[in-house]
């Protein structure tokens, strides 16, 4: 003998479905799945003629009922409602499981391990409850990533909007024109200070050599961060793992500003009274410019490191 588990056609005349669900309304075994769907039938094709809550009343069917048995019907085969000897909310739990999570063992709180056509009523919600909950650490899992991601993106961007700009300043400041003349001048008197300042100077720069190193050591430990914030299963973990690496990139960006700044000074200390007055107008006007901004940044940064906050503003 075949068994097979073809569901055979439906009939449009709803006087016989009523017929059959009543019948199966009586009986047990598979009856829950044909009613469900008998019911799915005459929604789907519109029998009732848009009466289909009435139509449900005169069967005494409650709503919520037929919405289950509809669930369970279209999710469930016939074979499985039959042979497992389960009620309609055992079922209608399983039916709205994860298609590949019907057929697995689940681990429940009293250590038990059951597949779910083995469990208690109590049992499959507390099964769902789990699984809800997982669905939703892996949700915020792939948002906390995309958002890294995204941070990632407007930092790149960022970064080179400023390239861009800094080569078109490039582009306008005037050809230096390199002009040879022999001169006869006086040799300035030493200010009091020039001693002290270029024994600074030599200082910053063994400074930097550590500096160097300690960029260095970050950026391994920035690097080894973000490699566990895409292997870990743990969101509070990968909420640690983010702080780190903000905290990182914070004291890296720091060092890396002292760096550029030690290269700064000795420019600027290249630069005499009589080179500012041999420079032609736009040059001292294009230097000028760039001072004010430098002191700008100067006068921010010396105001946060000072603990006070500072509400940006447009500068001009």
């Amino acid at each position: 003998m075949i068994t097979t588990n073809k569901v055979e056609p439906l009939s449009n005349d709803l006087t016989k479905i009523t017929t059959e669900i009543k019948t199966y309304q009586s009986i047990g075994g598979r009856s829950i799945f044909e009613i469900g769907r008998r019911l799915k039938w005459v929604k789907d094709h519109n029998l009732a003629h848009g009466e289909f809550d009435s139509w449900l009343a005169d069967l005494r069917i409650d709503r919520s009922l037929a919405t289950r048995a509809m669930k369970i019907s279209s999710q469930l085969t016939p074979n499985y409602a039959t042979s497992h000897n389960l009620g309609t909310e055992a079922l209608y739990l399983i039916a709205t499981m994860p298609l590949e999570e019907r057929d697995k063992p689940q681990q429940l709180n009293s250590g038990e391990t059951k597949k779910p056509d083995e469990m208690t009523v109590r049992e499959l919600r507390e099964v769902k409850k789990k699984l809800k909950q997982r669905e939703q650490e892996l949700a915020d899992r792939d948002e906390t990533i995309a958002n890294q991601q995204a941070e990632l993106e407007d930092n790149r961007k960022v970064q080179l909007e400023l390239n861009k700009r800094n080569s078109e300043l490039s582009k306008q400041q005037p050809e230096q024109k390199v002009i040879t003349k022999t001169v006869t001048k006086e040799v300035p008197v030493k200010p009091d200070d020039y001693d002290e300042i270029k024994a600074k100077v030599v200082e910053l720069k063994e400074q930097s050599a550590k500096d160097k190193e300690n960029i260095e050591y970050y950026k391994r430990e920035l690097k080894a961060a973000e490699r566990i914030n895409k292997n870990t299963n743990s969101y509070d973990k990968l909420q640690e793992q983010e702080l780190k690496r903000k905290k990182r990139q914070a004291e890296i960006n720091g060092y890396s500003t002292s760096l550029k700044i030690n290269d700064w000074i000795p420019e600027l200390q290249k630069l005499s009274q009589e080179d500012i007055d041999e420079m032609g107008e736009q040059a001292q006007k294009n230097l000028q410019k760039r001072l004010e901004l430098l002191q700008h940044s100067i006068d921010r940064l010396s105001s946060m490191l000072g603990g006070r906050r500072v509400i940006e503003g447009d500068y001009q």
